[in-house]
């Protein structure tokens, strides 16, 4: 078989350099917060996107790796989306709480008003803690993808314990017993994306 080149090859650029982000804690920012409601269950949600914050060890790193993507198609990783349930049973109230708590712990001045838009979360600060995800490769196999896991109040992230690792049967083992036993590679810089709307970035703030 001989290749056939395609017209544009020589103009496409291919990024070769990644840093995977640092499992564990991080400054973040909230870049954008909307109402999320499941085709499947009909479940309301808050999904929060978020980046790594300036004043990060690893700053900008989403919003990076989105810029740096070539693909025409480019896309926000998932992995710095979390869903928030609205649910009003006691755990998801208590998960509700403490990412609201997080929020304001993180923001000198800043008090949820609960008789506004949730709009107000974007642009605050918010700490982040990173942890490894397994998910099912096209081929069977599987693989890891870094996940955001927890909110924290952004003072308590830098000695933060990388949390355990989910299992892909929802189970979870800690991640230095994982590390060592596991041959899974490091997740890639486009592992478990999903589509943005925003030409230029997926956030408007």
């Amino acid at each position: 078989m001989i290749l056939k080149k395609a017209d544009n090859y020589d103009e496409i650029e291919v990024n070769q350099e990644f840093t995977p982000l640092e499992l564990g804690g991080h400054k973040g920012i909230i870049k954008k917060v909307e109402e999320y409601t499941s085709e499947i269950s009909g479940n309301t949600s808050l999904k929060v996107a978020v980046d790594t914050d300036s004043t990060d060890k690893q700053p900008h790193y989403y919003q990076e790796q989105f810029d740096n993507n070539t693909n025409a198609d480019k896309k926000w990783s998932t992995g710095a989306t979390k869903y928030v349930s609205l649910k009003e049973d006691e755990n998801c109230v208590r998960m509700l709480k403490a990412f609201i708590t997080a929020v304001e712990n993180s923001n000198p001045n800043f008090t949820y008003d609960w008789n506004k838009d949730i709009n107000q979360l974007n642009g605050k600060k918010v700490g982040l803690v990173f942890g490894w995800e397994e998910y099912e490769k096209q081929d069977g196999s599987i693989g890891t993808a870094t996940k955001l896991t927890q909110f924290r109040s952004i003072d308590k992230v830098d000695n933060v314990k990388i949390p355990k690792v989910k299992l892909l049967d929802g189970s979870f083992v800690e991640y230095e017993s994982y590390h060592k036993s596991t041959t899974n590679e490091v997740p890639s810089e486009f592992t478990n994306i999903t589509v943005v709307d925003n030409d230029d970035s997926p956030f408007e703030i």
